[in-house]
Parts: structure tokens; C-alpha cells; sequence
């Protein structure tokens, strides 16, 4: 008896290396619960350009050619494969199936199935660089996109094709925006210009500041704001003809500005963000959080949330600013 127990003994090790070859070989794990979702952006990846449309429906893009729509007021976002690893700068539309977005390089691209399939778009280059910082879109298919070395870009076919309206500069042209039969450009040293044919001749408008500006938006023909570096802000209320510095609340850089259809709103560097009243008279400073030291490059309103967008992408209530 002792020695069959021995021999049971001793055959363990054999048996025990068996049962585990078998099981590696044979046996498959079978998962349990369900997969991670991968973030539409990673961490340490900007989001530079966000666009809010109807229906719930928000755009962004950023680093890395990455593009994200949410139709739940941000409470999820989807990737959309964009063909390209080239970082967006700007993002914008025409309508829910048509929008364009436009980056490091020169890189532009197009969609008409409401990002489902983006195609890039050959647009012309510069010598000295090629970055495109801003891209709007107008009624009829018309759009504009600008940025560095003085790039002006033009199209009138839903963004298939581009042209170039404005002289190479050794200067970076960082938004532009259209009124009724106008379309103006900010930049670099406080210059502002203004086109009213399209491009074919532009007029350059006088400010009283040297400082770049950033952004610019109107709310109206005649009202109009642009902001820029050192906190700078700039009002306009006769359609353009003269730019007026306001006193600002914050010496931050700011990076655009957006009216919301009742007050202003601009955004920067050190998470400021700057409320103005409907003449852009006065305004407040503030922050998104009290320990909110992000930048933000961008703002787009849908309902009762506002996003911000740059270092990282932020949805804040209406009321919380």
C-alpha cells in the first residue's frame, strides 16, 4: 500500500504539467463584462476647433487628424476616421451633412455624408508655411479659410476646391468672418482687413493696438468684436469703418470670442474666460473652474451648454458663466 502511494506521489508533477498543457492549448479564456471605450481624444491631445449645430449635434477636432461628433450634448463622443494624422486646427459647416475641416500643413477635408467618410482636398501651398489656423462657412456652399503666411483661401463648391485670393506675407492671417457682403480678417500686429468682392481687392482698416489679434465675430452688419493678445478687445459699431479698445477685465491672452445671441463670450490662455454685456461695454472675468488652468482656443454654443475647446474639451452650463 505505502508503495502505490509513493508512486502516486511521485507521478504528480507529471500530471500537473499535463493538465496545464492541455488547458493552455485547448482551453480558450472566454471574456467577462464588457470592453473600455476608448476616449475620441487622449490625454495630452488638443482639441482645437469645435462647431455646434442643430439637433444636438457637435463637432471637434484636434491632434493627430482627430475628428469626434456627440449628438447627446457631449455626454459621449464618437470618432470619425479622417484619412489623415495631421492635427486640425478648425472645424466648420454647412449643414448636418456637409462641413470641413482644415489644419497643420495645408491639410483640408471634406465630408458630405455627415463625417461617416472625410476626403482630403488638394489646396494651394505656400513656401514659408502652410499651417490653417481658421475656416468658415457661408450660405450656398461658399467658404474661407486663413493662417499662416498670409494664407486666404476661397471656395464656392462646398469646400471641393480652393483658391487662393491673397498675397504671400511674411504674417499669419488667425481668423476671418463674413457680414452682409463682407469679409474681414485678423491677425498678426493688430491688422485688420476687409474685402467687399470676395477677395479680389482688399482695404486694410486702422486699430489702436500692435498686439495680434485672435478672433472676430459679429452679431450683426454693424457690431462687431475682435480680441487678442494681452486680454485686447476690440469693438466696432459702424460696420467696421472704426475698431475701439474696451477695457478689458484680464490681461490673459484671449483666442476667440463668440456672441451667443445675447451677451459675448471670449476664452484664452489660464482657463479665462470674459463675459461681456450685448454693446461689448462691460465685462466680468472668470473661470470655468476655480482651479481651471487650461487654454482654450475655441467656443460653440448649443442650447444651454456652452464647449470649450483647446488643452482639453469642456461642457459647461449656460448659467455657470
Amino acid at each position: 500500500m505505502r508503495r502505490v502511494f509513493e508512486l502516486m506521489v511521485s507521478g504528480l508533477p507529471l500530471v500537473i504539467v499535463s493538465g496545464l498543457l492541455y488547458a493552455g492549448l485547448f482551453i480558450k479564456p472566454q471574456p467577462h463584462g464588457s470592453a473600455v471605450e476608448q476616449p475620441a481624444f487622449e490625454r495630452g491631445e488638443g482639441v482645437y476647433g469645435v462647431l455646434a449645430l442643430a439637433e444636438h449635434k457637435v463637432w471637434a477636432v484636434g491632434s493627430n487628424g482627430k475628428i469626434a461628433t456627440t449628438e447627446d450634448i457631449g455626454k459621449s463622443w464618437r470618432r470619425q476616421e479622417s484619412g489623415v494624422d495631421a492635427g486640425f486646427q478648425d472645424i466648420a459647416a454647412w449643414d448636418e451633412q456637409r462641413a470641413v475641416a482644415v489644419g497643420n500643413g495645408g491639410v483640408v477635408v471634406v465630408t458630405v455624408d455627415a463625417g461617416r467618410t472625410w476626403k482630403t482636398v488638394e489646396v494651394p501651398k505656400s513656401k514659408l508655411a502652410n499651417k490653417l489656423l481658421r475656416v468658415k462657412a457661408q450660405a450656398e456652399g461658399s467658404a474661407w479659410a486663413v493662417g499662416e503666411a498670409g494664407m486666404i483661401l476661397r471656395s464656392t463648391d462646398f469646400g471641393a476646391s480652393w483658391q487662393r485670393v491673397g498675397d504671400e506675407e511674411d504674417a499669419a492671417w488667425n481668423d476671418v468672418a463674413t457680414t452682409a457682403g463682407q469679409v474681414w480678417l485678423v491677425g498678426e500686429f493688430g491688422r485688420i482687413k476687409v474685402s467687399s468682392d470676395n477677395g479680389t481687392a482688399w482695404r486694410t482698416v486702422s486699430t489702436p493696438v500692435k498686439t495680434s489679434l485672435m478672433s472676430i465675430a459679429f452679431k450683426d452688419a454693424n457690431n462687431g468684436l475682435a480680441v487678442g493678445l494681452g486680454g485686447v478687445i476690440l469693438a466696432t459699431r459702424d460696420g467696421g469703418q472704426s475698431w475701439v479698445q474696451q477695457q478689458s477685465p484680464s490681461s490673459e491672452h484671449l483666442y476667440s470670442v463668440l456672441w451667443d445671441g445675447s451677451r459675448w463670450l471670449a476664452t484664452g490662455a489660464s482657463g479665462i474666460v470674459v463675459v461681456g454685456d450685448g454693446d461689448g461695454r462691460t465685462w466680468k472675468a472668470t473661470r470655468l473652474s476655480p482651479l481651471d488652468r487650461n487654454w482654450y482656443t475655441a467656443i460653440a454654443k448649443q442650447g444651454n451648454k456652452y464647449f470649450f475647446s483647446g488643452a482639453t474639451l469642456a461642457v459647461v452650463d449656460v448659467t455657470a458663466l
